[in-house]
């Protein structure tokens, strides 16, 4: 009998290790799918911890910030909107994050005030200021981009988060196109075999994906 039960439990961690690994493969694929089409906005989602949580993993280490004033990482995103803008991809750019907890600094309304400096004009930028996590990012944004009347979208992040915000947003029906953040020093290899990982395992129990 305990026999039986040890094969039964070794059978289910392999099965479980083997559809995480699958996961994590999946993750890496998609981090590089650049799928990005005309139009009609870009969805930039946000970088900050707003949770109150200011880093995570490496990125303690490497001066990671939750001010959006001092975020590389944020501004490649920002800056790989501008020049998907300046491509004549889309239109609009909406921005997408909420208020850092620890700071008090809007994330949205940071973006907003980076891409104006680089010379785009204010009416074409749109703002989602209330989201504290990548399925509010898409859901919030989903919501302004209904009202204004813009029926698709590309969707800017990291390659890490790529894979996720690509299941939330087929997961909401969006008619929409991927361009990650190819900037590897913001994606770490934690990021790709921990975080996104679990954090896709939780949205699926949760039914956001």
């Amino acid at each position: 009998m305990k026999k039986k039960i040890l094969i039964t439990v070794s059978i289910i961690i392999i099965v479980l290790l083997l559809l995480y690994t699958s996961l994590v493969i999946y993750i890496f694929t998609m981090a590089k799918q650049g799928t990005k089409v005309t139009s009609d906005a870009i969805v930039v989602l946000g970088e900050v911890a707003v949770s109150g949580s200011s880093c995570f993993g490496p990125r303690c280490q490497e001066g990671f910030t939750p001010d959006p004033h001092n975020n590389p990482c944020l501004e490649a995103r920002i800056n790989q909107a501008i020049s998907l803008y300046k491509n004549h991809y889309a239109p609009k750019i909406l921005m997408s994050g909420g208020t850092d907890k620890g700071n008090g600094v809007n994330e949205a309304e940071t973006m907003k005030e980076i891409a104006i400096k680089d010379g785009i004009p204010e009416s074409d930028i749109l703002v989602e200021n209330k989201s504290t996590s990548t399925y509010q990012n898409l859901t919030f944004s989903q919501t302004i981009l209904n009202k204004a009347g813009l029926h698709s979208a590309i969707i800017v992040t990291d390659s890490s988060t790529n894979a996720r915000a690509g299941l939330v947003a087929s997961k909401l029906h969006y008619s929409y196109s991927l361009s990650p953040n190819m900037n590897t020093t913001c994606s770490h290899l934690s990021d790709y075999i921990l975080r996104e990982p679990l954090a896709i395992i939780d949205y699926v129990l949760t039914g956001k994906i």
